[in-house]
C-alpha cells in the first residue's frame, strides 16, 4: 500500500505532528521542521538525520510499531474524513508549566531500562564499551550508576535519561555506535542515526547537576568543559574531567539556563570542524560576559602539546583526544619496558 502526499501528512497529524503547508514537519525538538514529504510517492525524508522512508518505515521506526501494526493504523487512519488542516506555521505549540510537567519522563519507566540493563547485561556492557573506548571497567561502571545509563533490547540501544536544572527527566538519548540496519517496507535498507531521542519531548543540556554543583565548588583553575555532545560528554567525566554538552555544536543555549554559568571558567571544547569553530566562537560571545573566563580548545595545539604527531581528522573531537592519548600512553609504555 503506497500512500499519497496528503494521505502521509494526515496520519502525521493524527500522531500529533504539526505538518505546514509546505508539508514539511519535525521529528524532533529543533527551530525549523527539516523532515517533508514527497509530492511524488508520499515518502519522508528527514534532513536533520537522514533518514527516509515511507509512513509505515516512520511508524515503526519512531512509534515502535510492527510493520502489521503499522499497516492496519494508518489505513485505519487514512479512511477517517479528512478533518486536519495544514498549519501556515512551521512552528511548535509551547506547552504550559502544567503541560510540560506531565511531559516529564517518570522514574517507573526509566527503571524499565535499568531492568532490562541487568536481564542482557553481556549486551550491555559490549555498548558501553564501545561508547567509553578509554575507560577503566570501574569508571565504566561509576559512570553506568550515576548518569542511570540502561540499555533498551528492542531497539538495541544504551539508554540514558537527560534530567534537567531541577532533576526531572526531560528525554532520553538512545545510542548504539553501530546501528543494525534493517529492510523497509519498499525493500531498501534503512540505517537509523547513532545518536536518537525521545519523540516530541523537550531536550535540555546534560549533565546540569554537575554544572549547579560546579559553580558552588569551583576553585580558581577548575574549568568546565563544553563538548559537542552526550557521548563526549560522558568520555570526559569517566577520564576526570568537568563537562556538560548543550547536546550539539549548533545547539543555543537558552536563556534561562544562562546564570547557570555566571562566575566560572569554561573552555569550550567542540569539534575540529567549521561547524565546531564557528559555532563555538558564538557560544563564547553568548558566555562572555557572564563567565570569569571563556577559552575555546585549540585541538592542533592540544595534540602537539601531548605528542600526538598524526595529523587530525576533520571532526575530531573530545573522544578522539581521549583515544589517541591513550594509544601514545601505551606505546610509551611498550617503549619503556
Amino acid at each position: 500500500m503506497q500512500f499519497s502526499q496528503d494521505e502521509t501528512a494526515q496520519i502525521l497529524m493524527y500522531l500529533g505532528y504539526d505538518v505546514n503547508n509546505h508539508y514539511k514537519f519535525k521529528i524532533r525538538d529543533e527551530h525549523t521542521a527539516s523532515a517533508s514529504i514527497n509530492p511524488k510517492d508520499g515518502k519522508i525524508k528527514d534532513f536533520g538525520s537522514g533518514w527516509d522512508g515511507s509512513i509505515i518505515d516512520f511508524m515503526v521506526t519512531y512509534h515502535n510499531l510492527s510493520q502489521k501494526e503499522a499497516f492496519a493504523r494508518a489505513g485505519d487512519i487514512a479512511n477517517k474524513p479528512h478533518s486536519f488542516k495544514l498549519s501556515t506555521s512551521s512552528t511548535h505549540h509551547k506547552p504550559s508549566d502544567k503541560e510540560q510537567q506531565s511531559n516529564f519522563i517518570t522514574q517507573e519507566y526509566i527503571d524499565k531500562f535499568q531492568n532490562e540493563r541487568k536481564e542482557y547485561f553481556t549486551r550491555f556492557w559490549e555498548l558501553l564499551s564501545e561508547t567509553l573506548p578509554t575507560a577503566s571497567k570501574e569508571a565504566k561502571q561509576n559512570i553506568a550508576k550515576r548518569y542511570e545509563i540502561g540499555y533498551s533490547k528492542k531497539a538495541d540501544r544504551l539508554i540514558m535519561p537527560i534530567r534537567n536544572e531541577n532533576g526531572e527527566c526531560m528525554t532520553f538519548w538512545k545510542y548504539n555506535k553501530n546501528p543494525t540496519p534493517f529492510m523497509g517496507s519498499d525493500g531498501n535498507m534503512i540505517t537509523l542515526p547513532k545518536v536518537m531521542f525521545s519523540k516530541n519531548k523537550e531536550r535540555c543540556p546534560f549533565n546540569l547537576q554537575d554544572l549547579k554543583s560546579f559553580a558552588k565548588n569551583q576553585k580558581d583553575n577548575d574549568t568546565i568543559f563544553i563538548v559537542e555532545g552526550e557521548k563526549d560528554c560522558l568520555n570526559a567525566l569517566a577520564n576526570g574531567f568537568n563537562a556538560i554538552t548543550l547536546g550539539s555544536a549548533s545547539t543555543r543555549l537558552s536563556d534561562k539556563y544562562i546564570p547557570l554559568f555566571k562566575g566560572i571558567n569554561v573552555t569550550i571544547a567542540y569539534d575540529n570542524d567549521e561547524a565546531g569553530r564557528s559555532c563555538a566562537k558564538a557560544l563564547k560571545e553568548t558566555l562572555k560576559d557572564i563567565c570569569k573566563n571563556v577559552e575555546i580548545i585549540d585541538w592542533k595545539k592540544i595534540a602537539k602539546n601531548v605528542g600526538i604527531k598524526e595529523e587530525l581528522k576533520t571532526g575530531f573531537d573530545f573522544t578522539d583526544f581521549l583515544v589517541a592519548g591513550a594509544k601514545l600512553q601505551e606505546k610509551n609504555n611498550e617503549i619503556s619496558k
